[in-house]
């Protein structure tokens, strides 16, 4: 199957894996801090952030894009962010939300990867509330379709008041990430995380490995945005890697 903007990155099968990066939809912190001026990160009212209404609609046309396209019969894994937004992103493109008040926003589809969320791959983390996830016990309610058992902690114990997590450090994080992507067993995986990790992990593959990357792919992910990759299993790069 063509892939429409897919990049590939010296391919040579069967030593590669197919990667789908989405960036969560517009989550409500997305239209505070863009739209009002007087608005501030750290209002607690921003905590773990969830789906604005024009959210909501991204991730119905997306879900509708990937049907239509046949990519959702061909992705093995989804691997999602636990905050909040990522994952009504995540439930909403690749499993449909059958179980809430929103089930008649997402069309359905036959095949359901299963859902796994990993705290490695969540935003930029401390200072913003709105990067602070609620507690796992919590969302289990919420998500029932989403496996937790990767994480460990039921509260957010990553997420720190007083300092904020700088970009060298989210985009070692992108690296260990991509490592633990590359022992999986499956070949084609989606990862639904957000902006500054994707952006960070890219350019960390670029800049750090040494994997040539168009500029397109190193900028801003959009809300709901979707990019994906090829990559080689390299001795040399992965060796980088580890």
């Amino acid at each position: 199957m063509e892939l429409c903007g897919v990049q590939t990155l010296r391919l040579l099968p069967p030593n590669f894996k197919t990667l789908h990066l989405v960036r969560h939809a517009q989550g409500i912190h997305n239209v505070e801090l863009e739209e009002n001026e007087e608005s501030s990160p750290l209002s607690e009212e921003l905590f773990d952030a969830h789906l604005s209404p024009k959210g909501l609609q991204q991730v119905c046309e997306r879900r509708q894009k990937i049907i239509e396209s046949g990519l959702l019969n061909t992705i093995e894994l989804v691997i999602t962010s636990p905050l909040r937004r990522a994952m009504q992103t995540s439930t909403g493109i690749f499993k449909g939300q059958e179980t809430t008040n929103e089930s008649d926003n997402f069309p359905k589809a036959n095949n359901f990867p299963p859902i796994v969320a990993l705290e490695i791959c969540r935003e930029r983390m401390g200072l913003y509330p709105c990067d602070r996830r609620e507690r796992i016990s919590t969302h289990r309610t919420c998500f029932s379709e989403i496996d937790f058992t990767m994480i460990e902690s039921d509260e957010d114990v990553l997420w720190q008041a007083g300092e904020r997590e700088n970009l060298e450090e989210v985009s070692a994080r992108g690296l260990r990430f991509l490592t633990w992507l590359w022992e999986r067993p499956e070949k084609e995986i989606a990862v639904v995380s957000h902006g500054i990790f994707l952006q960070q992990t890219l350019r960390a593959l670029h800049e750090k490995v040494g994997i040539p990357l168009e500029d397109s792919f190193l900028t801003r992910f959009a809300n709901c945005e979707l990019r994906s990759i090829r990559i080689e299993k390299s001795a040399a790069i992965w060796k980088q890697i580890h």
